[in-house]
């Protein structure tokens, strides 16, 4: 069952994913745009460009992220090690050509944002800060004289430091609240287990048996309930004590959980001794079969250091107009047949 911090983790993992495929799609097009504009003179000079060589890259990184999704962030940190390498010979081709140098701080801002959303806010502030450095470095030893171009890289680096601050600002909050999504619900996991078994408490048990009923009722489908009592649970505590008790309750909690786990089931304590297992998709000829394998399992060796056995109730859903109080009264009168039965049996 995912967790509400891991289907928001897989959420924001799809944004990721959607960011990167949307720059390195816009990337290329503007590559492809540029030399529709201003046509290089011949094959060469395309095949020579940095331009052509990048947008070659960006499309291969986008391509391997679409098919594997996993590499998104080996590929991501590749393209972003290989802008920052180039980052100081662009800067110096510009001021050297006295070129104007928007295009440039564009795609840095949003190869940045990248670095944010893939990333996080550390990676994304340290690359922020290392591009304003190069930047910077590069202008105070080479400063442009030109109005315009000292106009366009003060312009450049205000906005990149502002990006910054606004990129760190929103990727900080998202963080948070994943954190606070995960905590709150780790807390609200505990609240519903069994403090001393660790399987569903009784609330919680009662929530997924509503769920998987509605679930049943709207695609028609199965879904059984098995009630189970340890027997003779009060002499345990009357000859071994209360501490003795709670390892045997812990036991049986264990074999219950781990024995219904590969077929979806789950498991509750209903309360004291008795415990609910909520099978999902099995009809009631099948639930008694596992039922009948609990049995077993529960009687074959000691649990909690002592010899154990535990009598099984078994019902399932009758379709419109049964409900989970009805559901469960038939399989705990049919727990109490198999009491009366000789316990250590499956009714």
């Amino acid at each position: 069952m995912n967790s509400t911090g891991s289907i928001l983790e897989q959420r924001f993992q799809a944004i990721r994913l959607n960011v990167v495929l949307a720059v390195t799609t816009a990337f290329v097009v503007f590559s492809g745009i540029t030399n529709l504009v201003d046509p290089p003179p011949d094959l060469n000079a395309i095949v020579s460009s940095p331009k052509t060589w990048l947008a070659v890259m960006t499309l291969s990184a986008g391509l391997i992220c679409l098919y594997r999704p996993d590499t998104l962030k080996i590929v991501v940190g590749i393209l972003l090690a290989l802008t920052m390498f180039s980052l100081p010979i662009e800067v110096r081709w510009h001021i050297d050509h006295r070129a104007v140098p928007m295009n440039m701080f564009v795609w840095l801002m949003v190869y940045l944002l990248c670095a944010y959303v893939v990333f996080g806010t550390r990676v994304g502030g340290i690359l922020n800060a290392v591009s304003l450095g190069i930047m910077l470095l590069a202008l105070v030893s080479d400063p442009p004289t030109m109005p315009m171009l000292v106009s366009s890289w003060l312009t450049g680096l205000i906005v990149l430091s502002v990006l910054g601050v606004l990129g760190y600002s929103i990727i900080h909050f998202i963080e948070i609240n994943l954190l606070l999504h995960a905590q709150d619900n780790v807390r609200l996991r505990a609240a519903r287990l069994d403090a001393l078994t660790g399987v569903y408490g009784r609330g919680a048990i009662e929530e997924e048996l509503k769920r998987s009923m509605h679930t049943a009722r709207e695609a028609n489908t199965a879904v059984s309930i098995v009630v189970t009592d340890i027997d003779h649970f009060k002499s345990v505590n009357d000859l071994h004590g209360h501490m003795a008790g709670d390892d045997v309750l812990r036991a049986v909690a264990k074999c219950l959980r781990r024995n219904v786990r590969r077929i979806g089931g789950v498991v509750g304590r209903w309360g004291g001794e008795e415990f609910v297992v909520l099978l999902p998709g099995i009809s009631r000829t099948d639930a008694l079969v596992v039922a009948e394998q609990l049995r077993r399992e529960l009687s074959a060796v000691p649990l909690g250091g002592l010899p154990i056995t535990a009598s099984f109730g078994v019902a399932a859903y009758r379709g419109t107009g049964d409900s989970p109080e009805k559901m469960f009264s038939r399989a705990d009168l049919a727990m109490y047949e198999a009491k009366r039965a000789g316990r250590n049996a499956v009714r």
